[in-house]
């Protein structure tokens, strides 16, 4: 029998990959630093050289898909595109799911958050949710985004993401809705809908007497 080939990631690369299943399937506090060196084929000191502690390891892992998300979101308030198109582009990246270890590891800390988790999204995902407000303010005649601008940006954001977490849920309720939508860009384009139809409801009502 012949033998696996080795694994040509170089071992930060594999204890980043092993670390994000492990903790994704079981969570931060159920996975030991020995268990995920030995995933990733790597000595017990490995995770110290190359990232100080298990913290320092989480950190990284977390910061990895918040930065694919940032690449996704590039130019999505480009002052060019029309309203409907910037809510789309945003919007986008959170609805397709496609079933990665890092879904499975913000589904877990969405539901019991850690320090390490909340420290990683105020500083990268936080300025990305103020740049979606402000765009949405702007739309809406506002010199800067209100209190219910803020909530209508986390709003839009929460209907993409709950399409993507609940699909095998929605799925059996009314498996006709999705059928001919297998992408979520149908789905997309209504949310984006309903997207301009709020902002057009807020600046309506601010610019009431």
């Amino acid at each position: 029998m012949k033998p696996p080939s080795p694994d040509p990631l170089p071992p930060r690369e594999r204890l980043l990959r092993e670390a994000m299943c492990l903790f994704g399937e079981r969570g931060f506090d159920a996975v030991t630093t020995r268990e995920i060196c030995a995933a990733a084929g790597v000595n017990p000191g490995a995770i110290h050289y190359h990232f100080v502690d298990k913290d320092g390891l989480y950190r990284e892992v977390l910061r990895l898909p918040v930065q694919e998300l940032q690449q996704q979101l590039a130019g999505f308030d480009a002052p060019d595109l029309s309203l409907h198109e910037a809510i789309r582009r945003f919007l986008q990246p959170f609805l397709f799911d496609d079933g990665a270890c890092s879904a499975q590891m913000f589904f877990r800390e969405m539901q019991a958050p850690s320090p390490i988790f909340m420290e990683t999204v105020a500083q990268e995902v936080g300025p990305i949710f103020d740049r979606f407000a402000r765009l949405l303010a702007r739309h809406a005649g506002l010199a800067e985004p209100t209190a219910a601008i803020h909530q209508l940006a986390m709003g839009l954001q929460a209907m993409a993401h709950d399409y993507s977490m609940t699909r095998p849920m929605l799925d059996a309720f009314h498996p006709e809705l999705l059928a001919d939508d297998p992408l979520l860009e149908q789905t997309c384009a209504r949310l984006a809908d309903w997207g301009c139809a709020l902002v057009a409801y807020e600046s309506a009502k601010h610019a009431a007497p």
